[in-house]
């Protein structure tokens, strides 16, 4: 049974191990009515809130790198303050797990009612936002039972990617590059019990702050809220650029700081945000595909290109689940949070 655990110690670890075999699924796919919706838009919206909204931001990113196609993201509950801008021409695309998610609901319930064409990237069929929706895509993850979401993140991830090379009218190079993402997911998932000597470094922590450019900046936030909603640290995501807009002033000895450094256009400054942080006395976590003077530690993700968001942040997936098996608790049952958020 999908729902069962088998073998495994949890649900999130179980669907951590689905990962692999689920993107490798997607890169086999073609959404192209959604990908042609977007490109007849006259303006358009990805919304999504909790991961589902770091989904949206790294869609805005990829739509602009690989397709040059502006795209807006928001989360769902701040929509209503943006939506005097739309009318019969725009598309607005909904990400959920669940599909039934009230702020993402009401949301595009008004769009709708404005006239707005709604997609949605969504892993329940036949949910309320699957029903709504004029182009529905199956998100492809399969039952996901933990709170916190893994596979039906980096699926929605997927199948941007996918979405945004079809745009550029370049399908088989984005599929290539989908599909490198689920083999280098595998060898992180295959090799997970390297990360329980740092995880364990990080599990004294009290605060953590993961930063990144580009792509790096959504996969730093989902990063951080992996952190904190099942290990109960305080993790906060930023983007590099803006540490010295405030937060370098909480740096001090001994401070966890993760760096997110792929092998991008981005890596020299994100390099450069990682001195800035250890000079300060912060203890470095690099997570990039070559290993550097500045890493107290490294972990290892190779360039998938623009995919590569997806192997990093199933890294900071299994660091969150590590640090929160150290202490003591069960990462599938987090306090105070539901896996739907159906209420205000």
């Amino acid at each position: 049974m999908e729902t069962d655990k088998q073998g495994f110690a949890t649900y999130m670890e179980k669907e951590l191990s689905e990962q692999p075999k689920i993107l490798t699924q997607i890169g086999q796919t073609q959404n192209e009515t959604l990908a042609r919706a977007i490109q007849k838009a006259n303006g358009a919206y990805l919304i999504g809130c909790g991961s589902a909204y770091y989904a949206c931001l790294a869609g805005s990113y990829l739509f602009s790198k690989i397709a040059h196609h502006h795209i807006n993201s928001c989360v769902a509950s701040e929509f209503t303050f943006q939506e005097d801008f739309i009318h019969h021409g725009s598309l607005v695309i909904g990400l959920s797990q669940s599909g039934e998610t009230m702020d993402l609901i009401d949301a595009v319930k008004r769009a709708k009612g404005k006239g707005a064409t709604i997609g949605s990237i969504v892993n329940v069929e036949g949910s309320t936002l699957w029903r709504i929706s004029d182009v529905p895509v199956a998100c492809l993850a399969g039952p996901e039972i933990a709170v916190a979401s893994t596979k039906d993140l980096t699926a929605k991830i997927a199948h941007l990617v996918l979405m945004s090379y079809q745009l550029a009218g370049k399908n088989s190079e984005g599929k290539s590059i989908v599909t490198l993402a689920a083999k280098e997911t595998q060898r992180i998932v295959e090799g997970k019990m390297l990360y329980q000597p740092i995880a364990k470094k990080l599990a004294k922590a009290s605060n953590i702050f993961i930063v990144g450019r580009g792509l790096a900046y959504p996969a730093a936030m989902e990063i951080a809220m992996k952190i904190k909603e099942i290990s109960y640290i305080h993790a906060e995501g930023l983007a590099a650029g803006e540490l010295k807009h405030g937060t370098i002033a909480l740096i001090e000895k001994g401070t966890p700081c993760i760096v997110l450094a792929p092998d991008d256009e981005t890596y020299g400054v994100n390099i450069a945000a990682a001195m800035e942080l250890r000079a300060r006395g912060g203890f470095i976590v690099g997570i990039a595909s070559k290993n550097h003077e500045v890493f107290d530690d490294f972990i290892e993700v190779k360039n998938c290109k623009e995919a590569t968001i997806i192997p990093m942040i199933a890294i900071g997936q299994l660091l969150a689940l590590e640090i929160t098996t150290v202490r003591g608790l069960d990462p599938d049952k987090p306090r105070n949070l539901a896996k739907s958020v159906t209420v205000k």
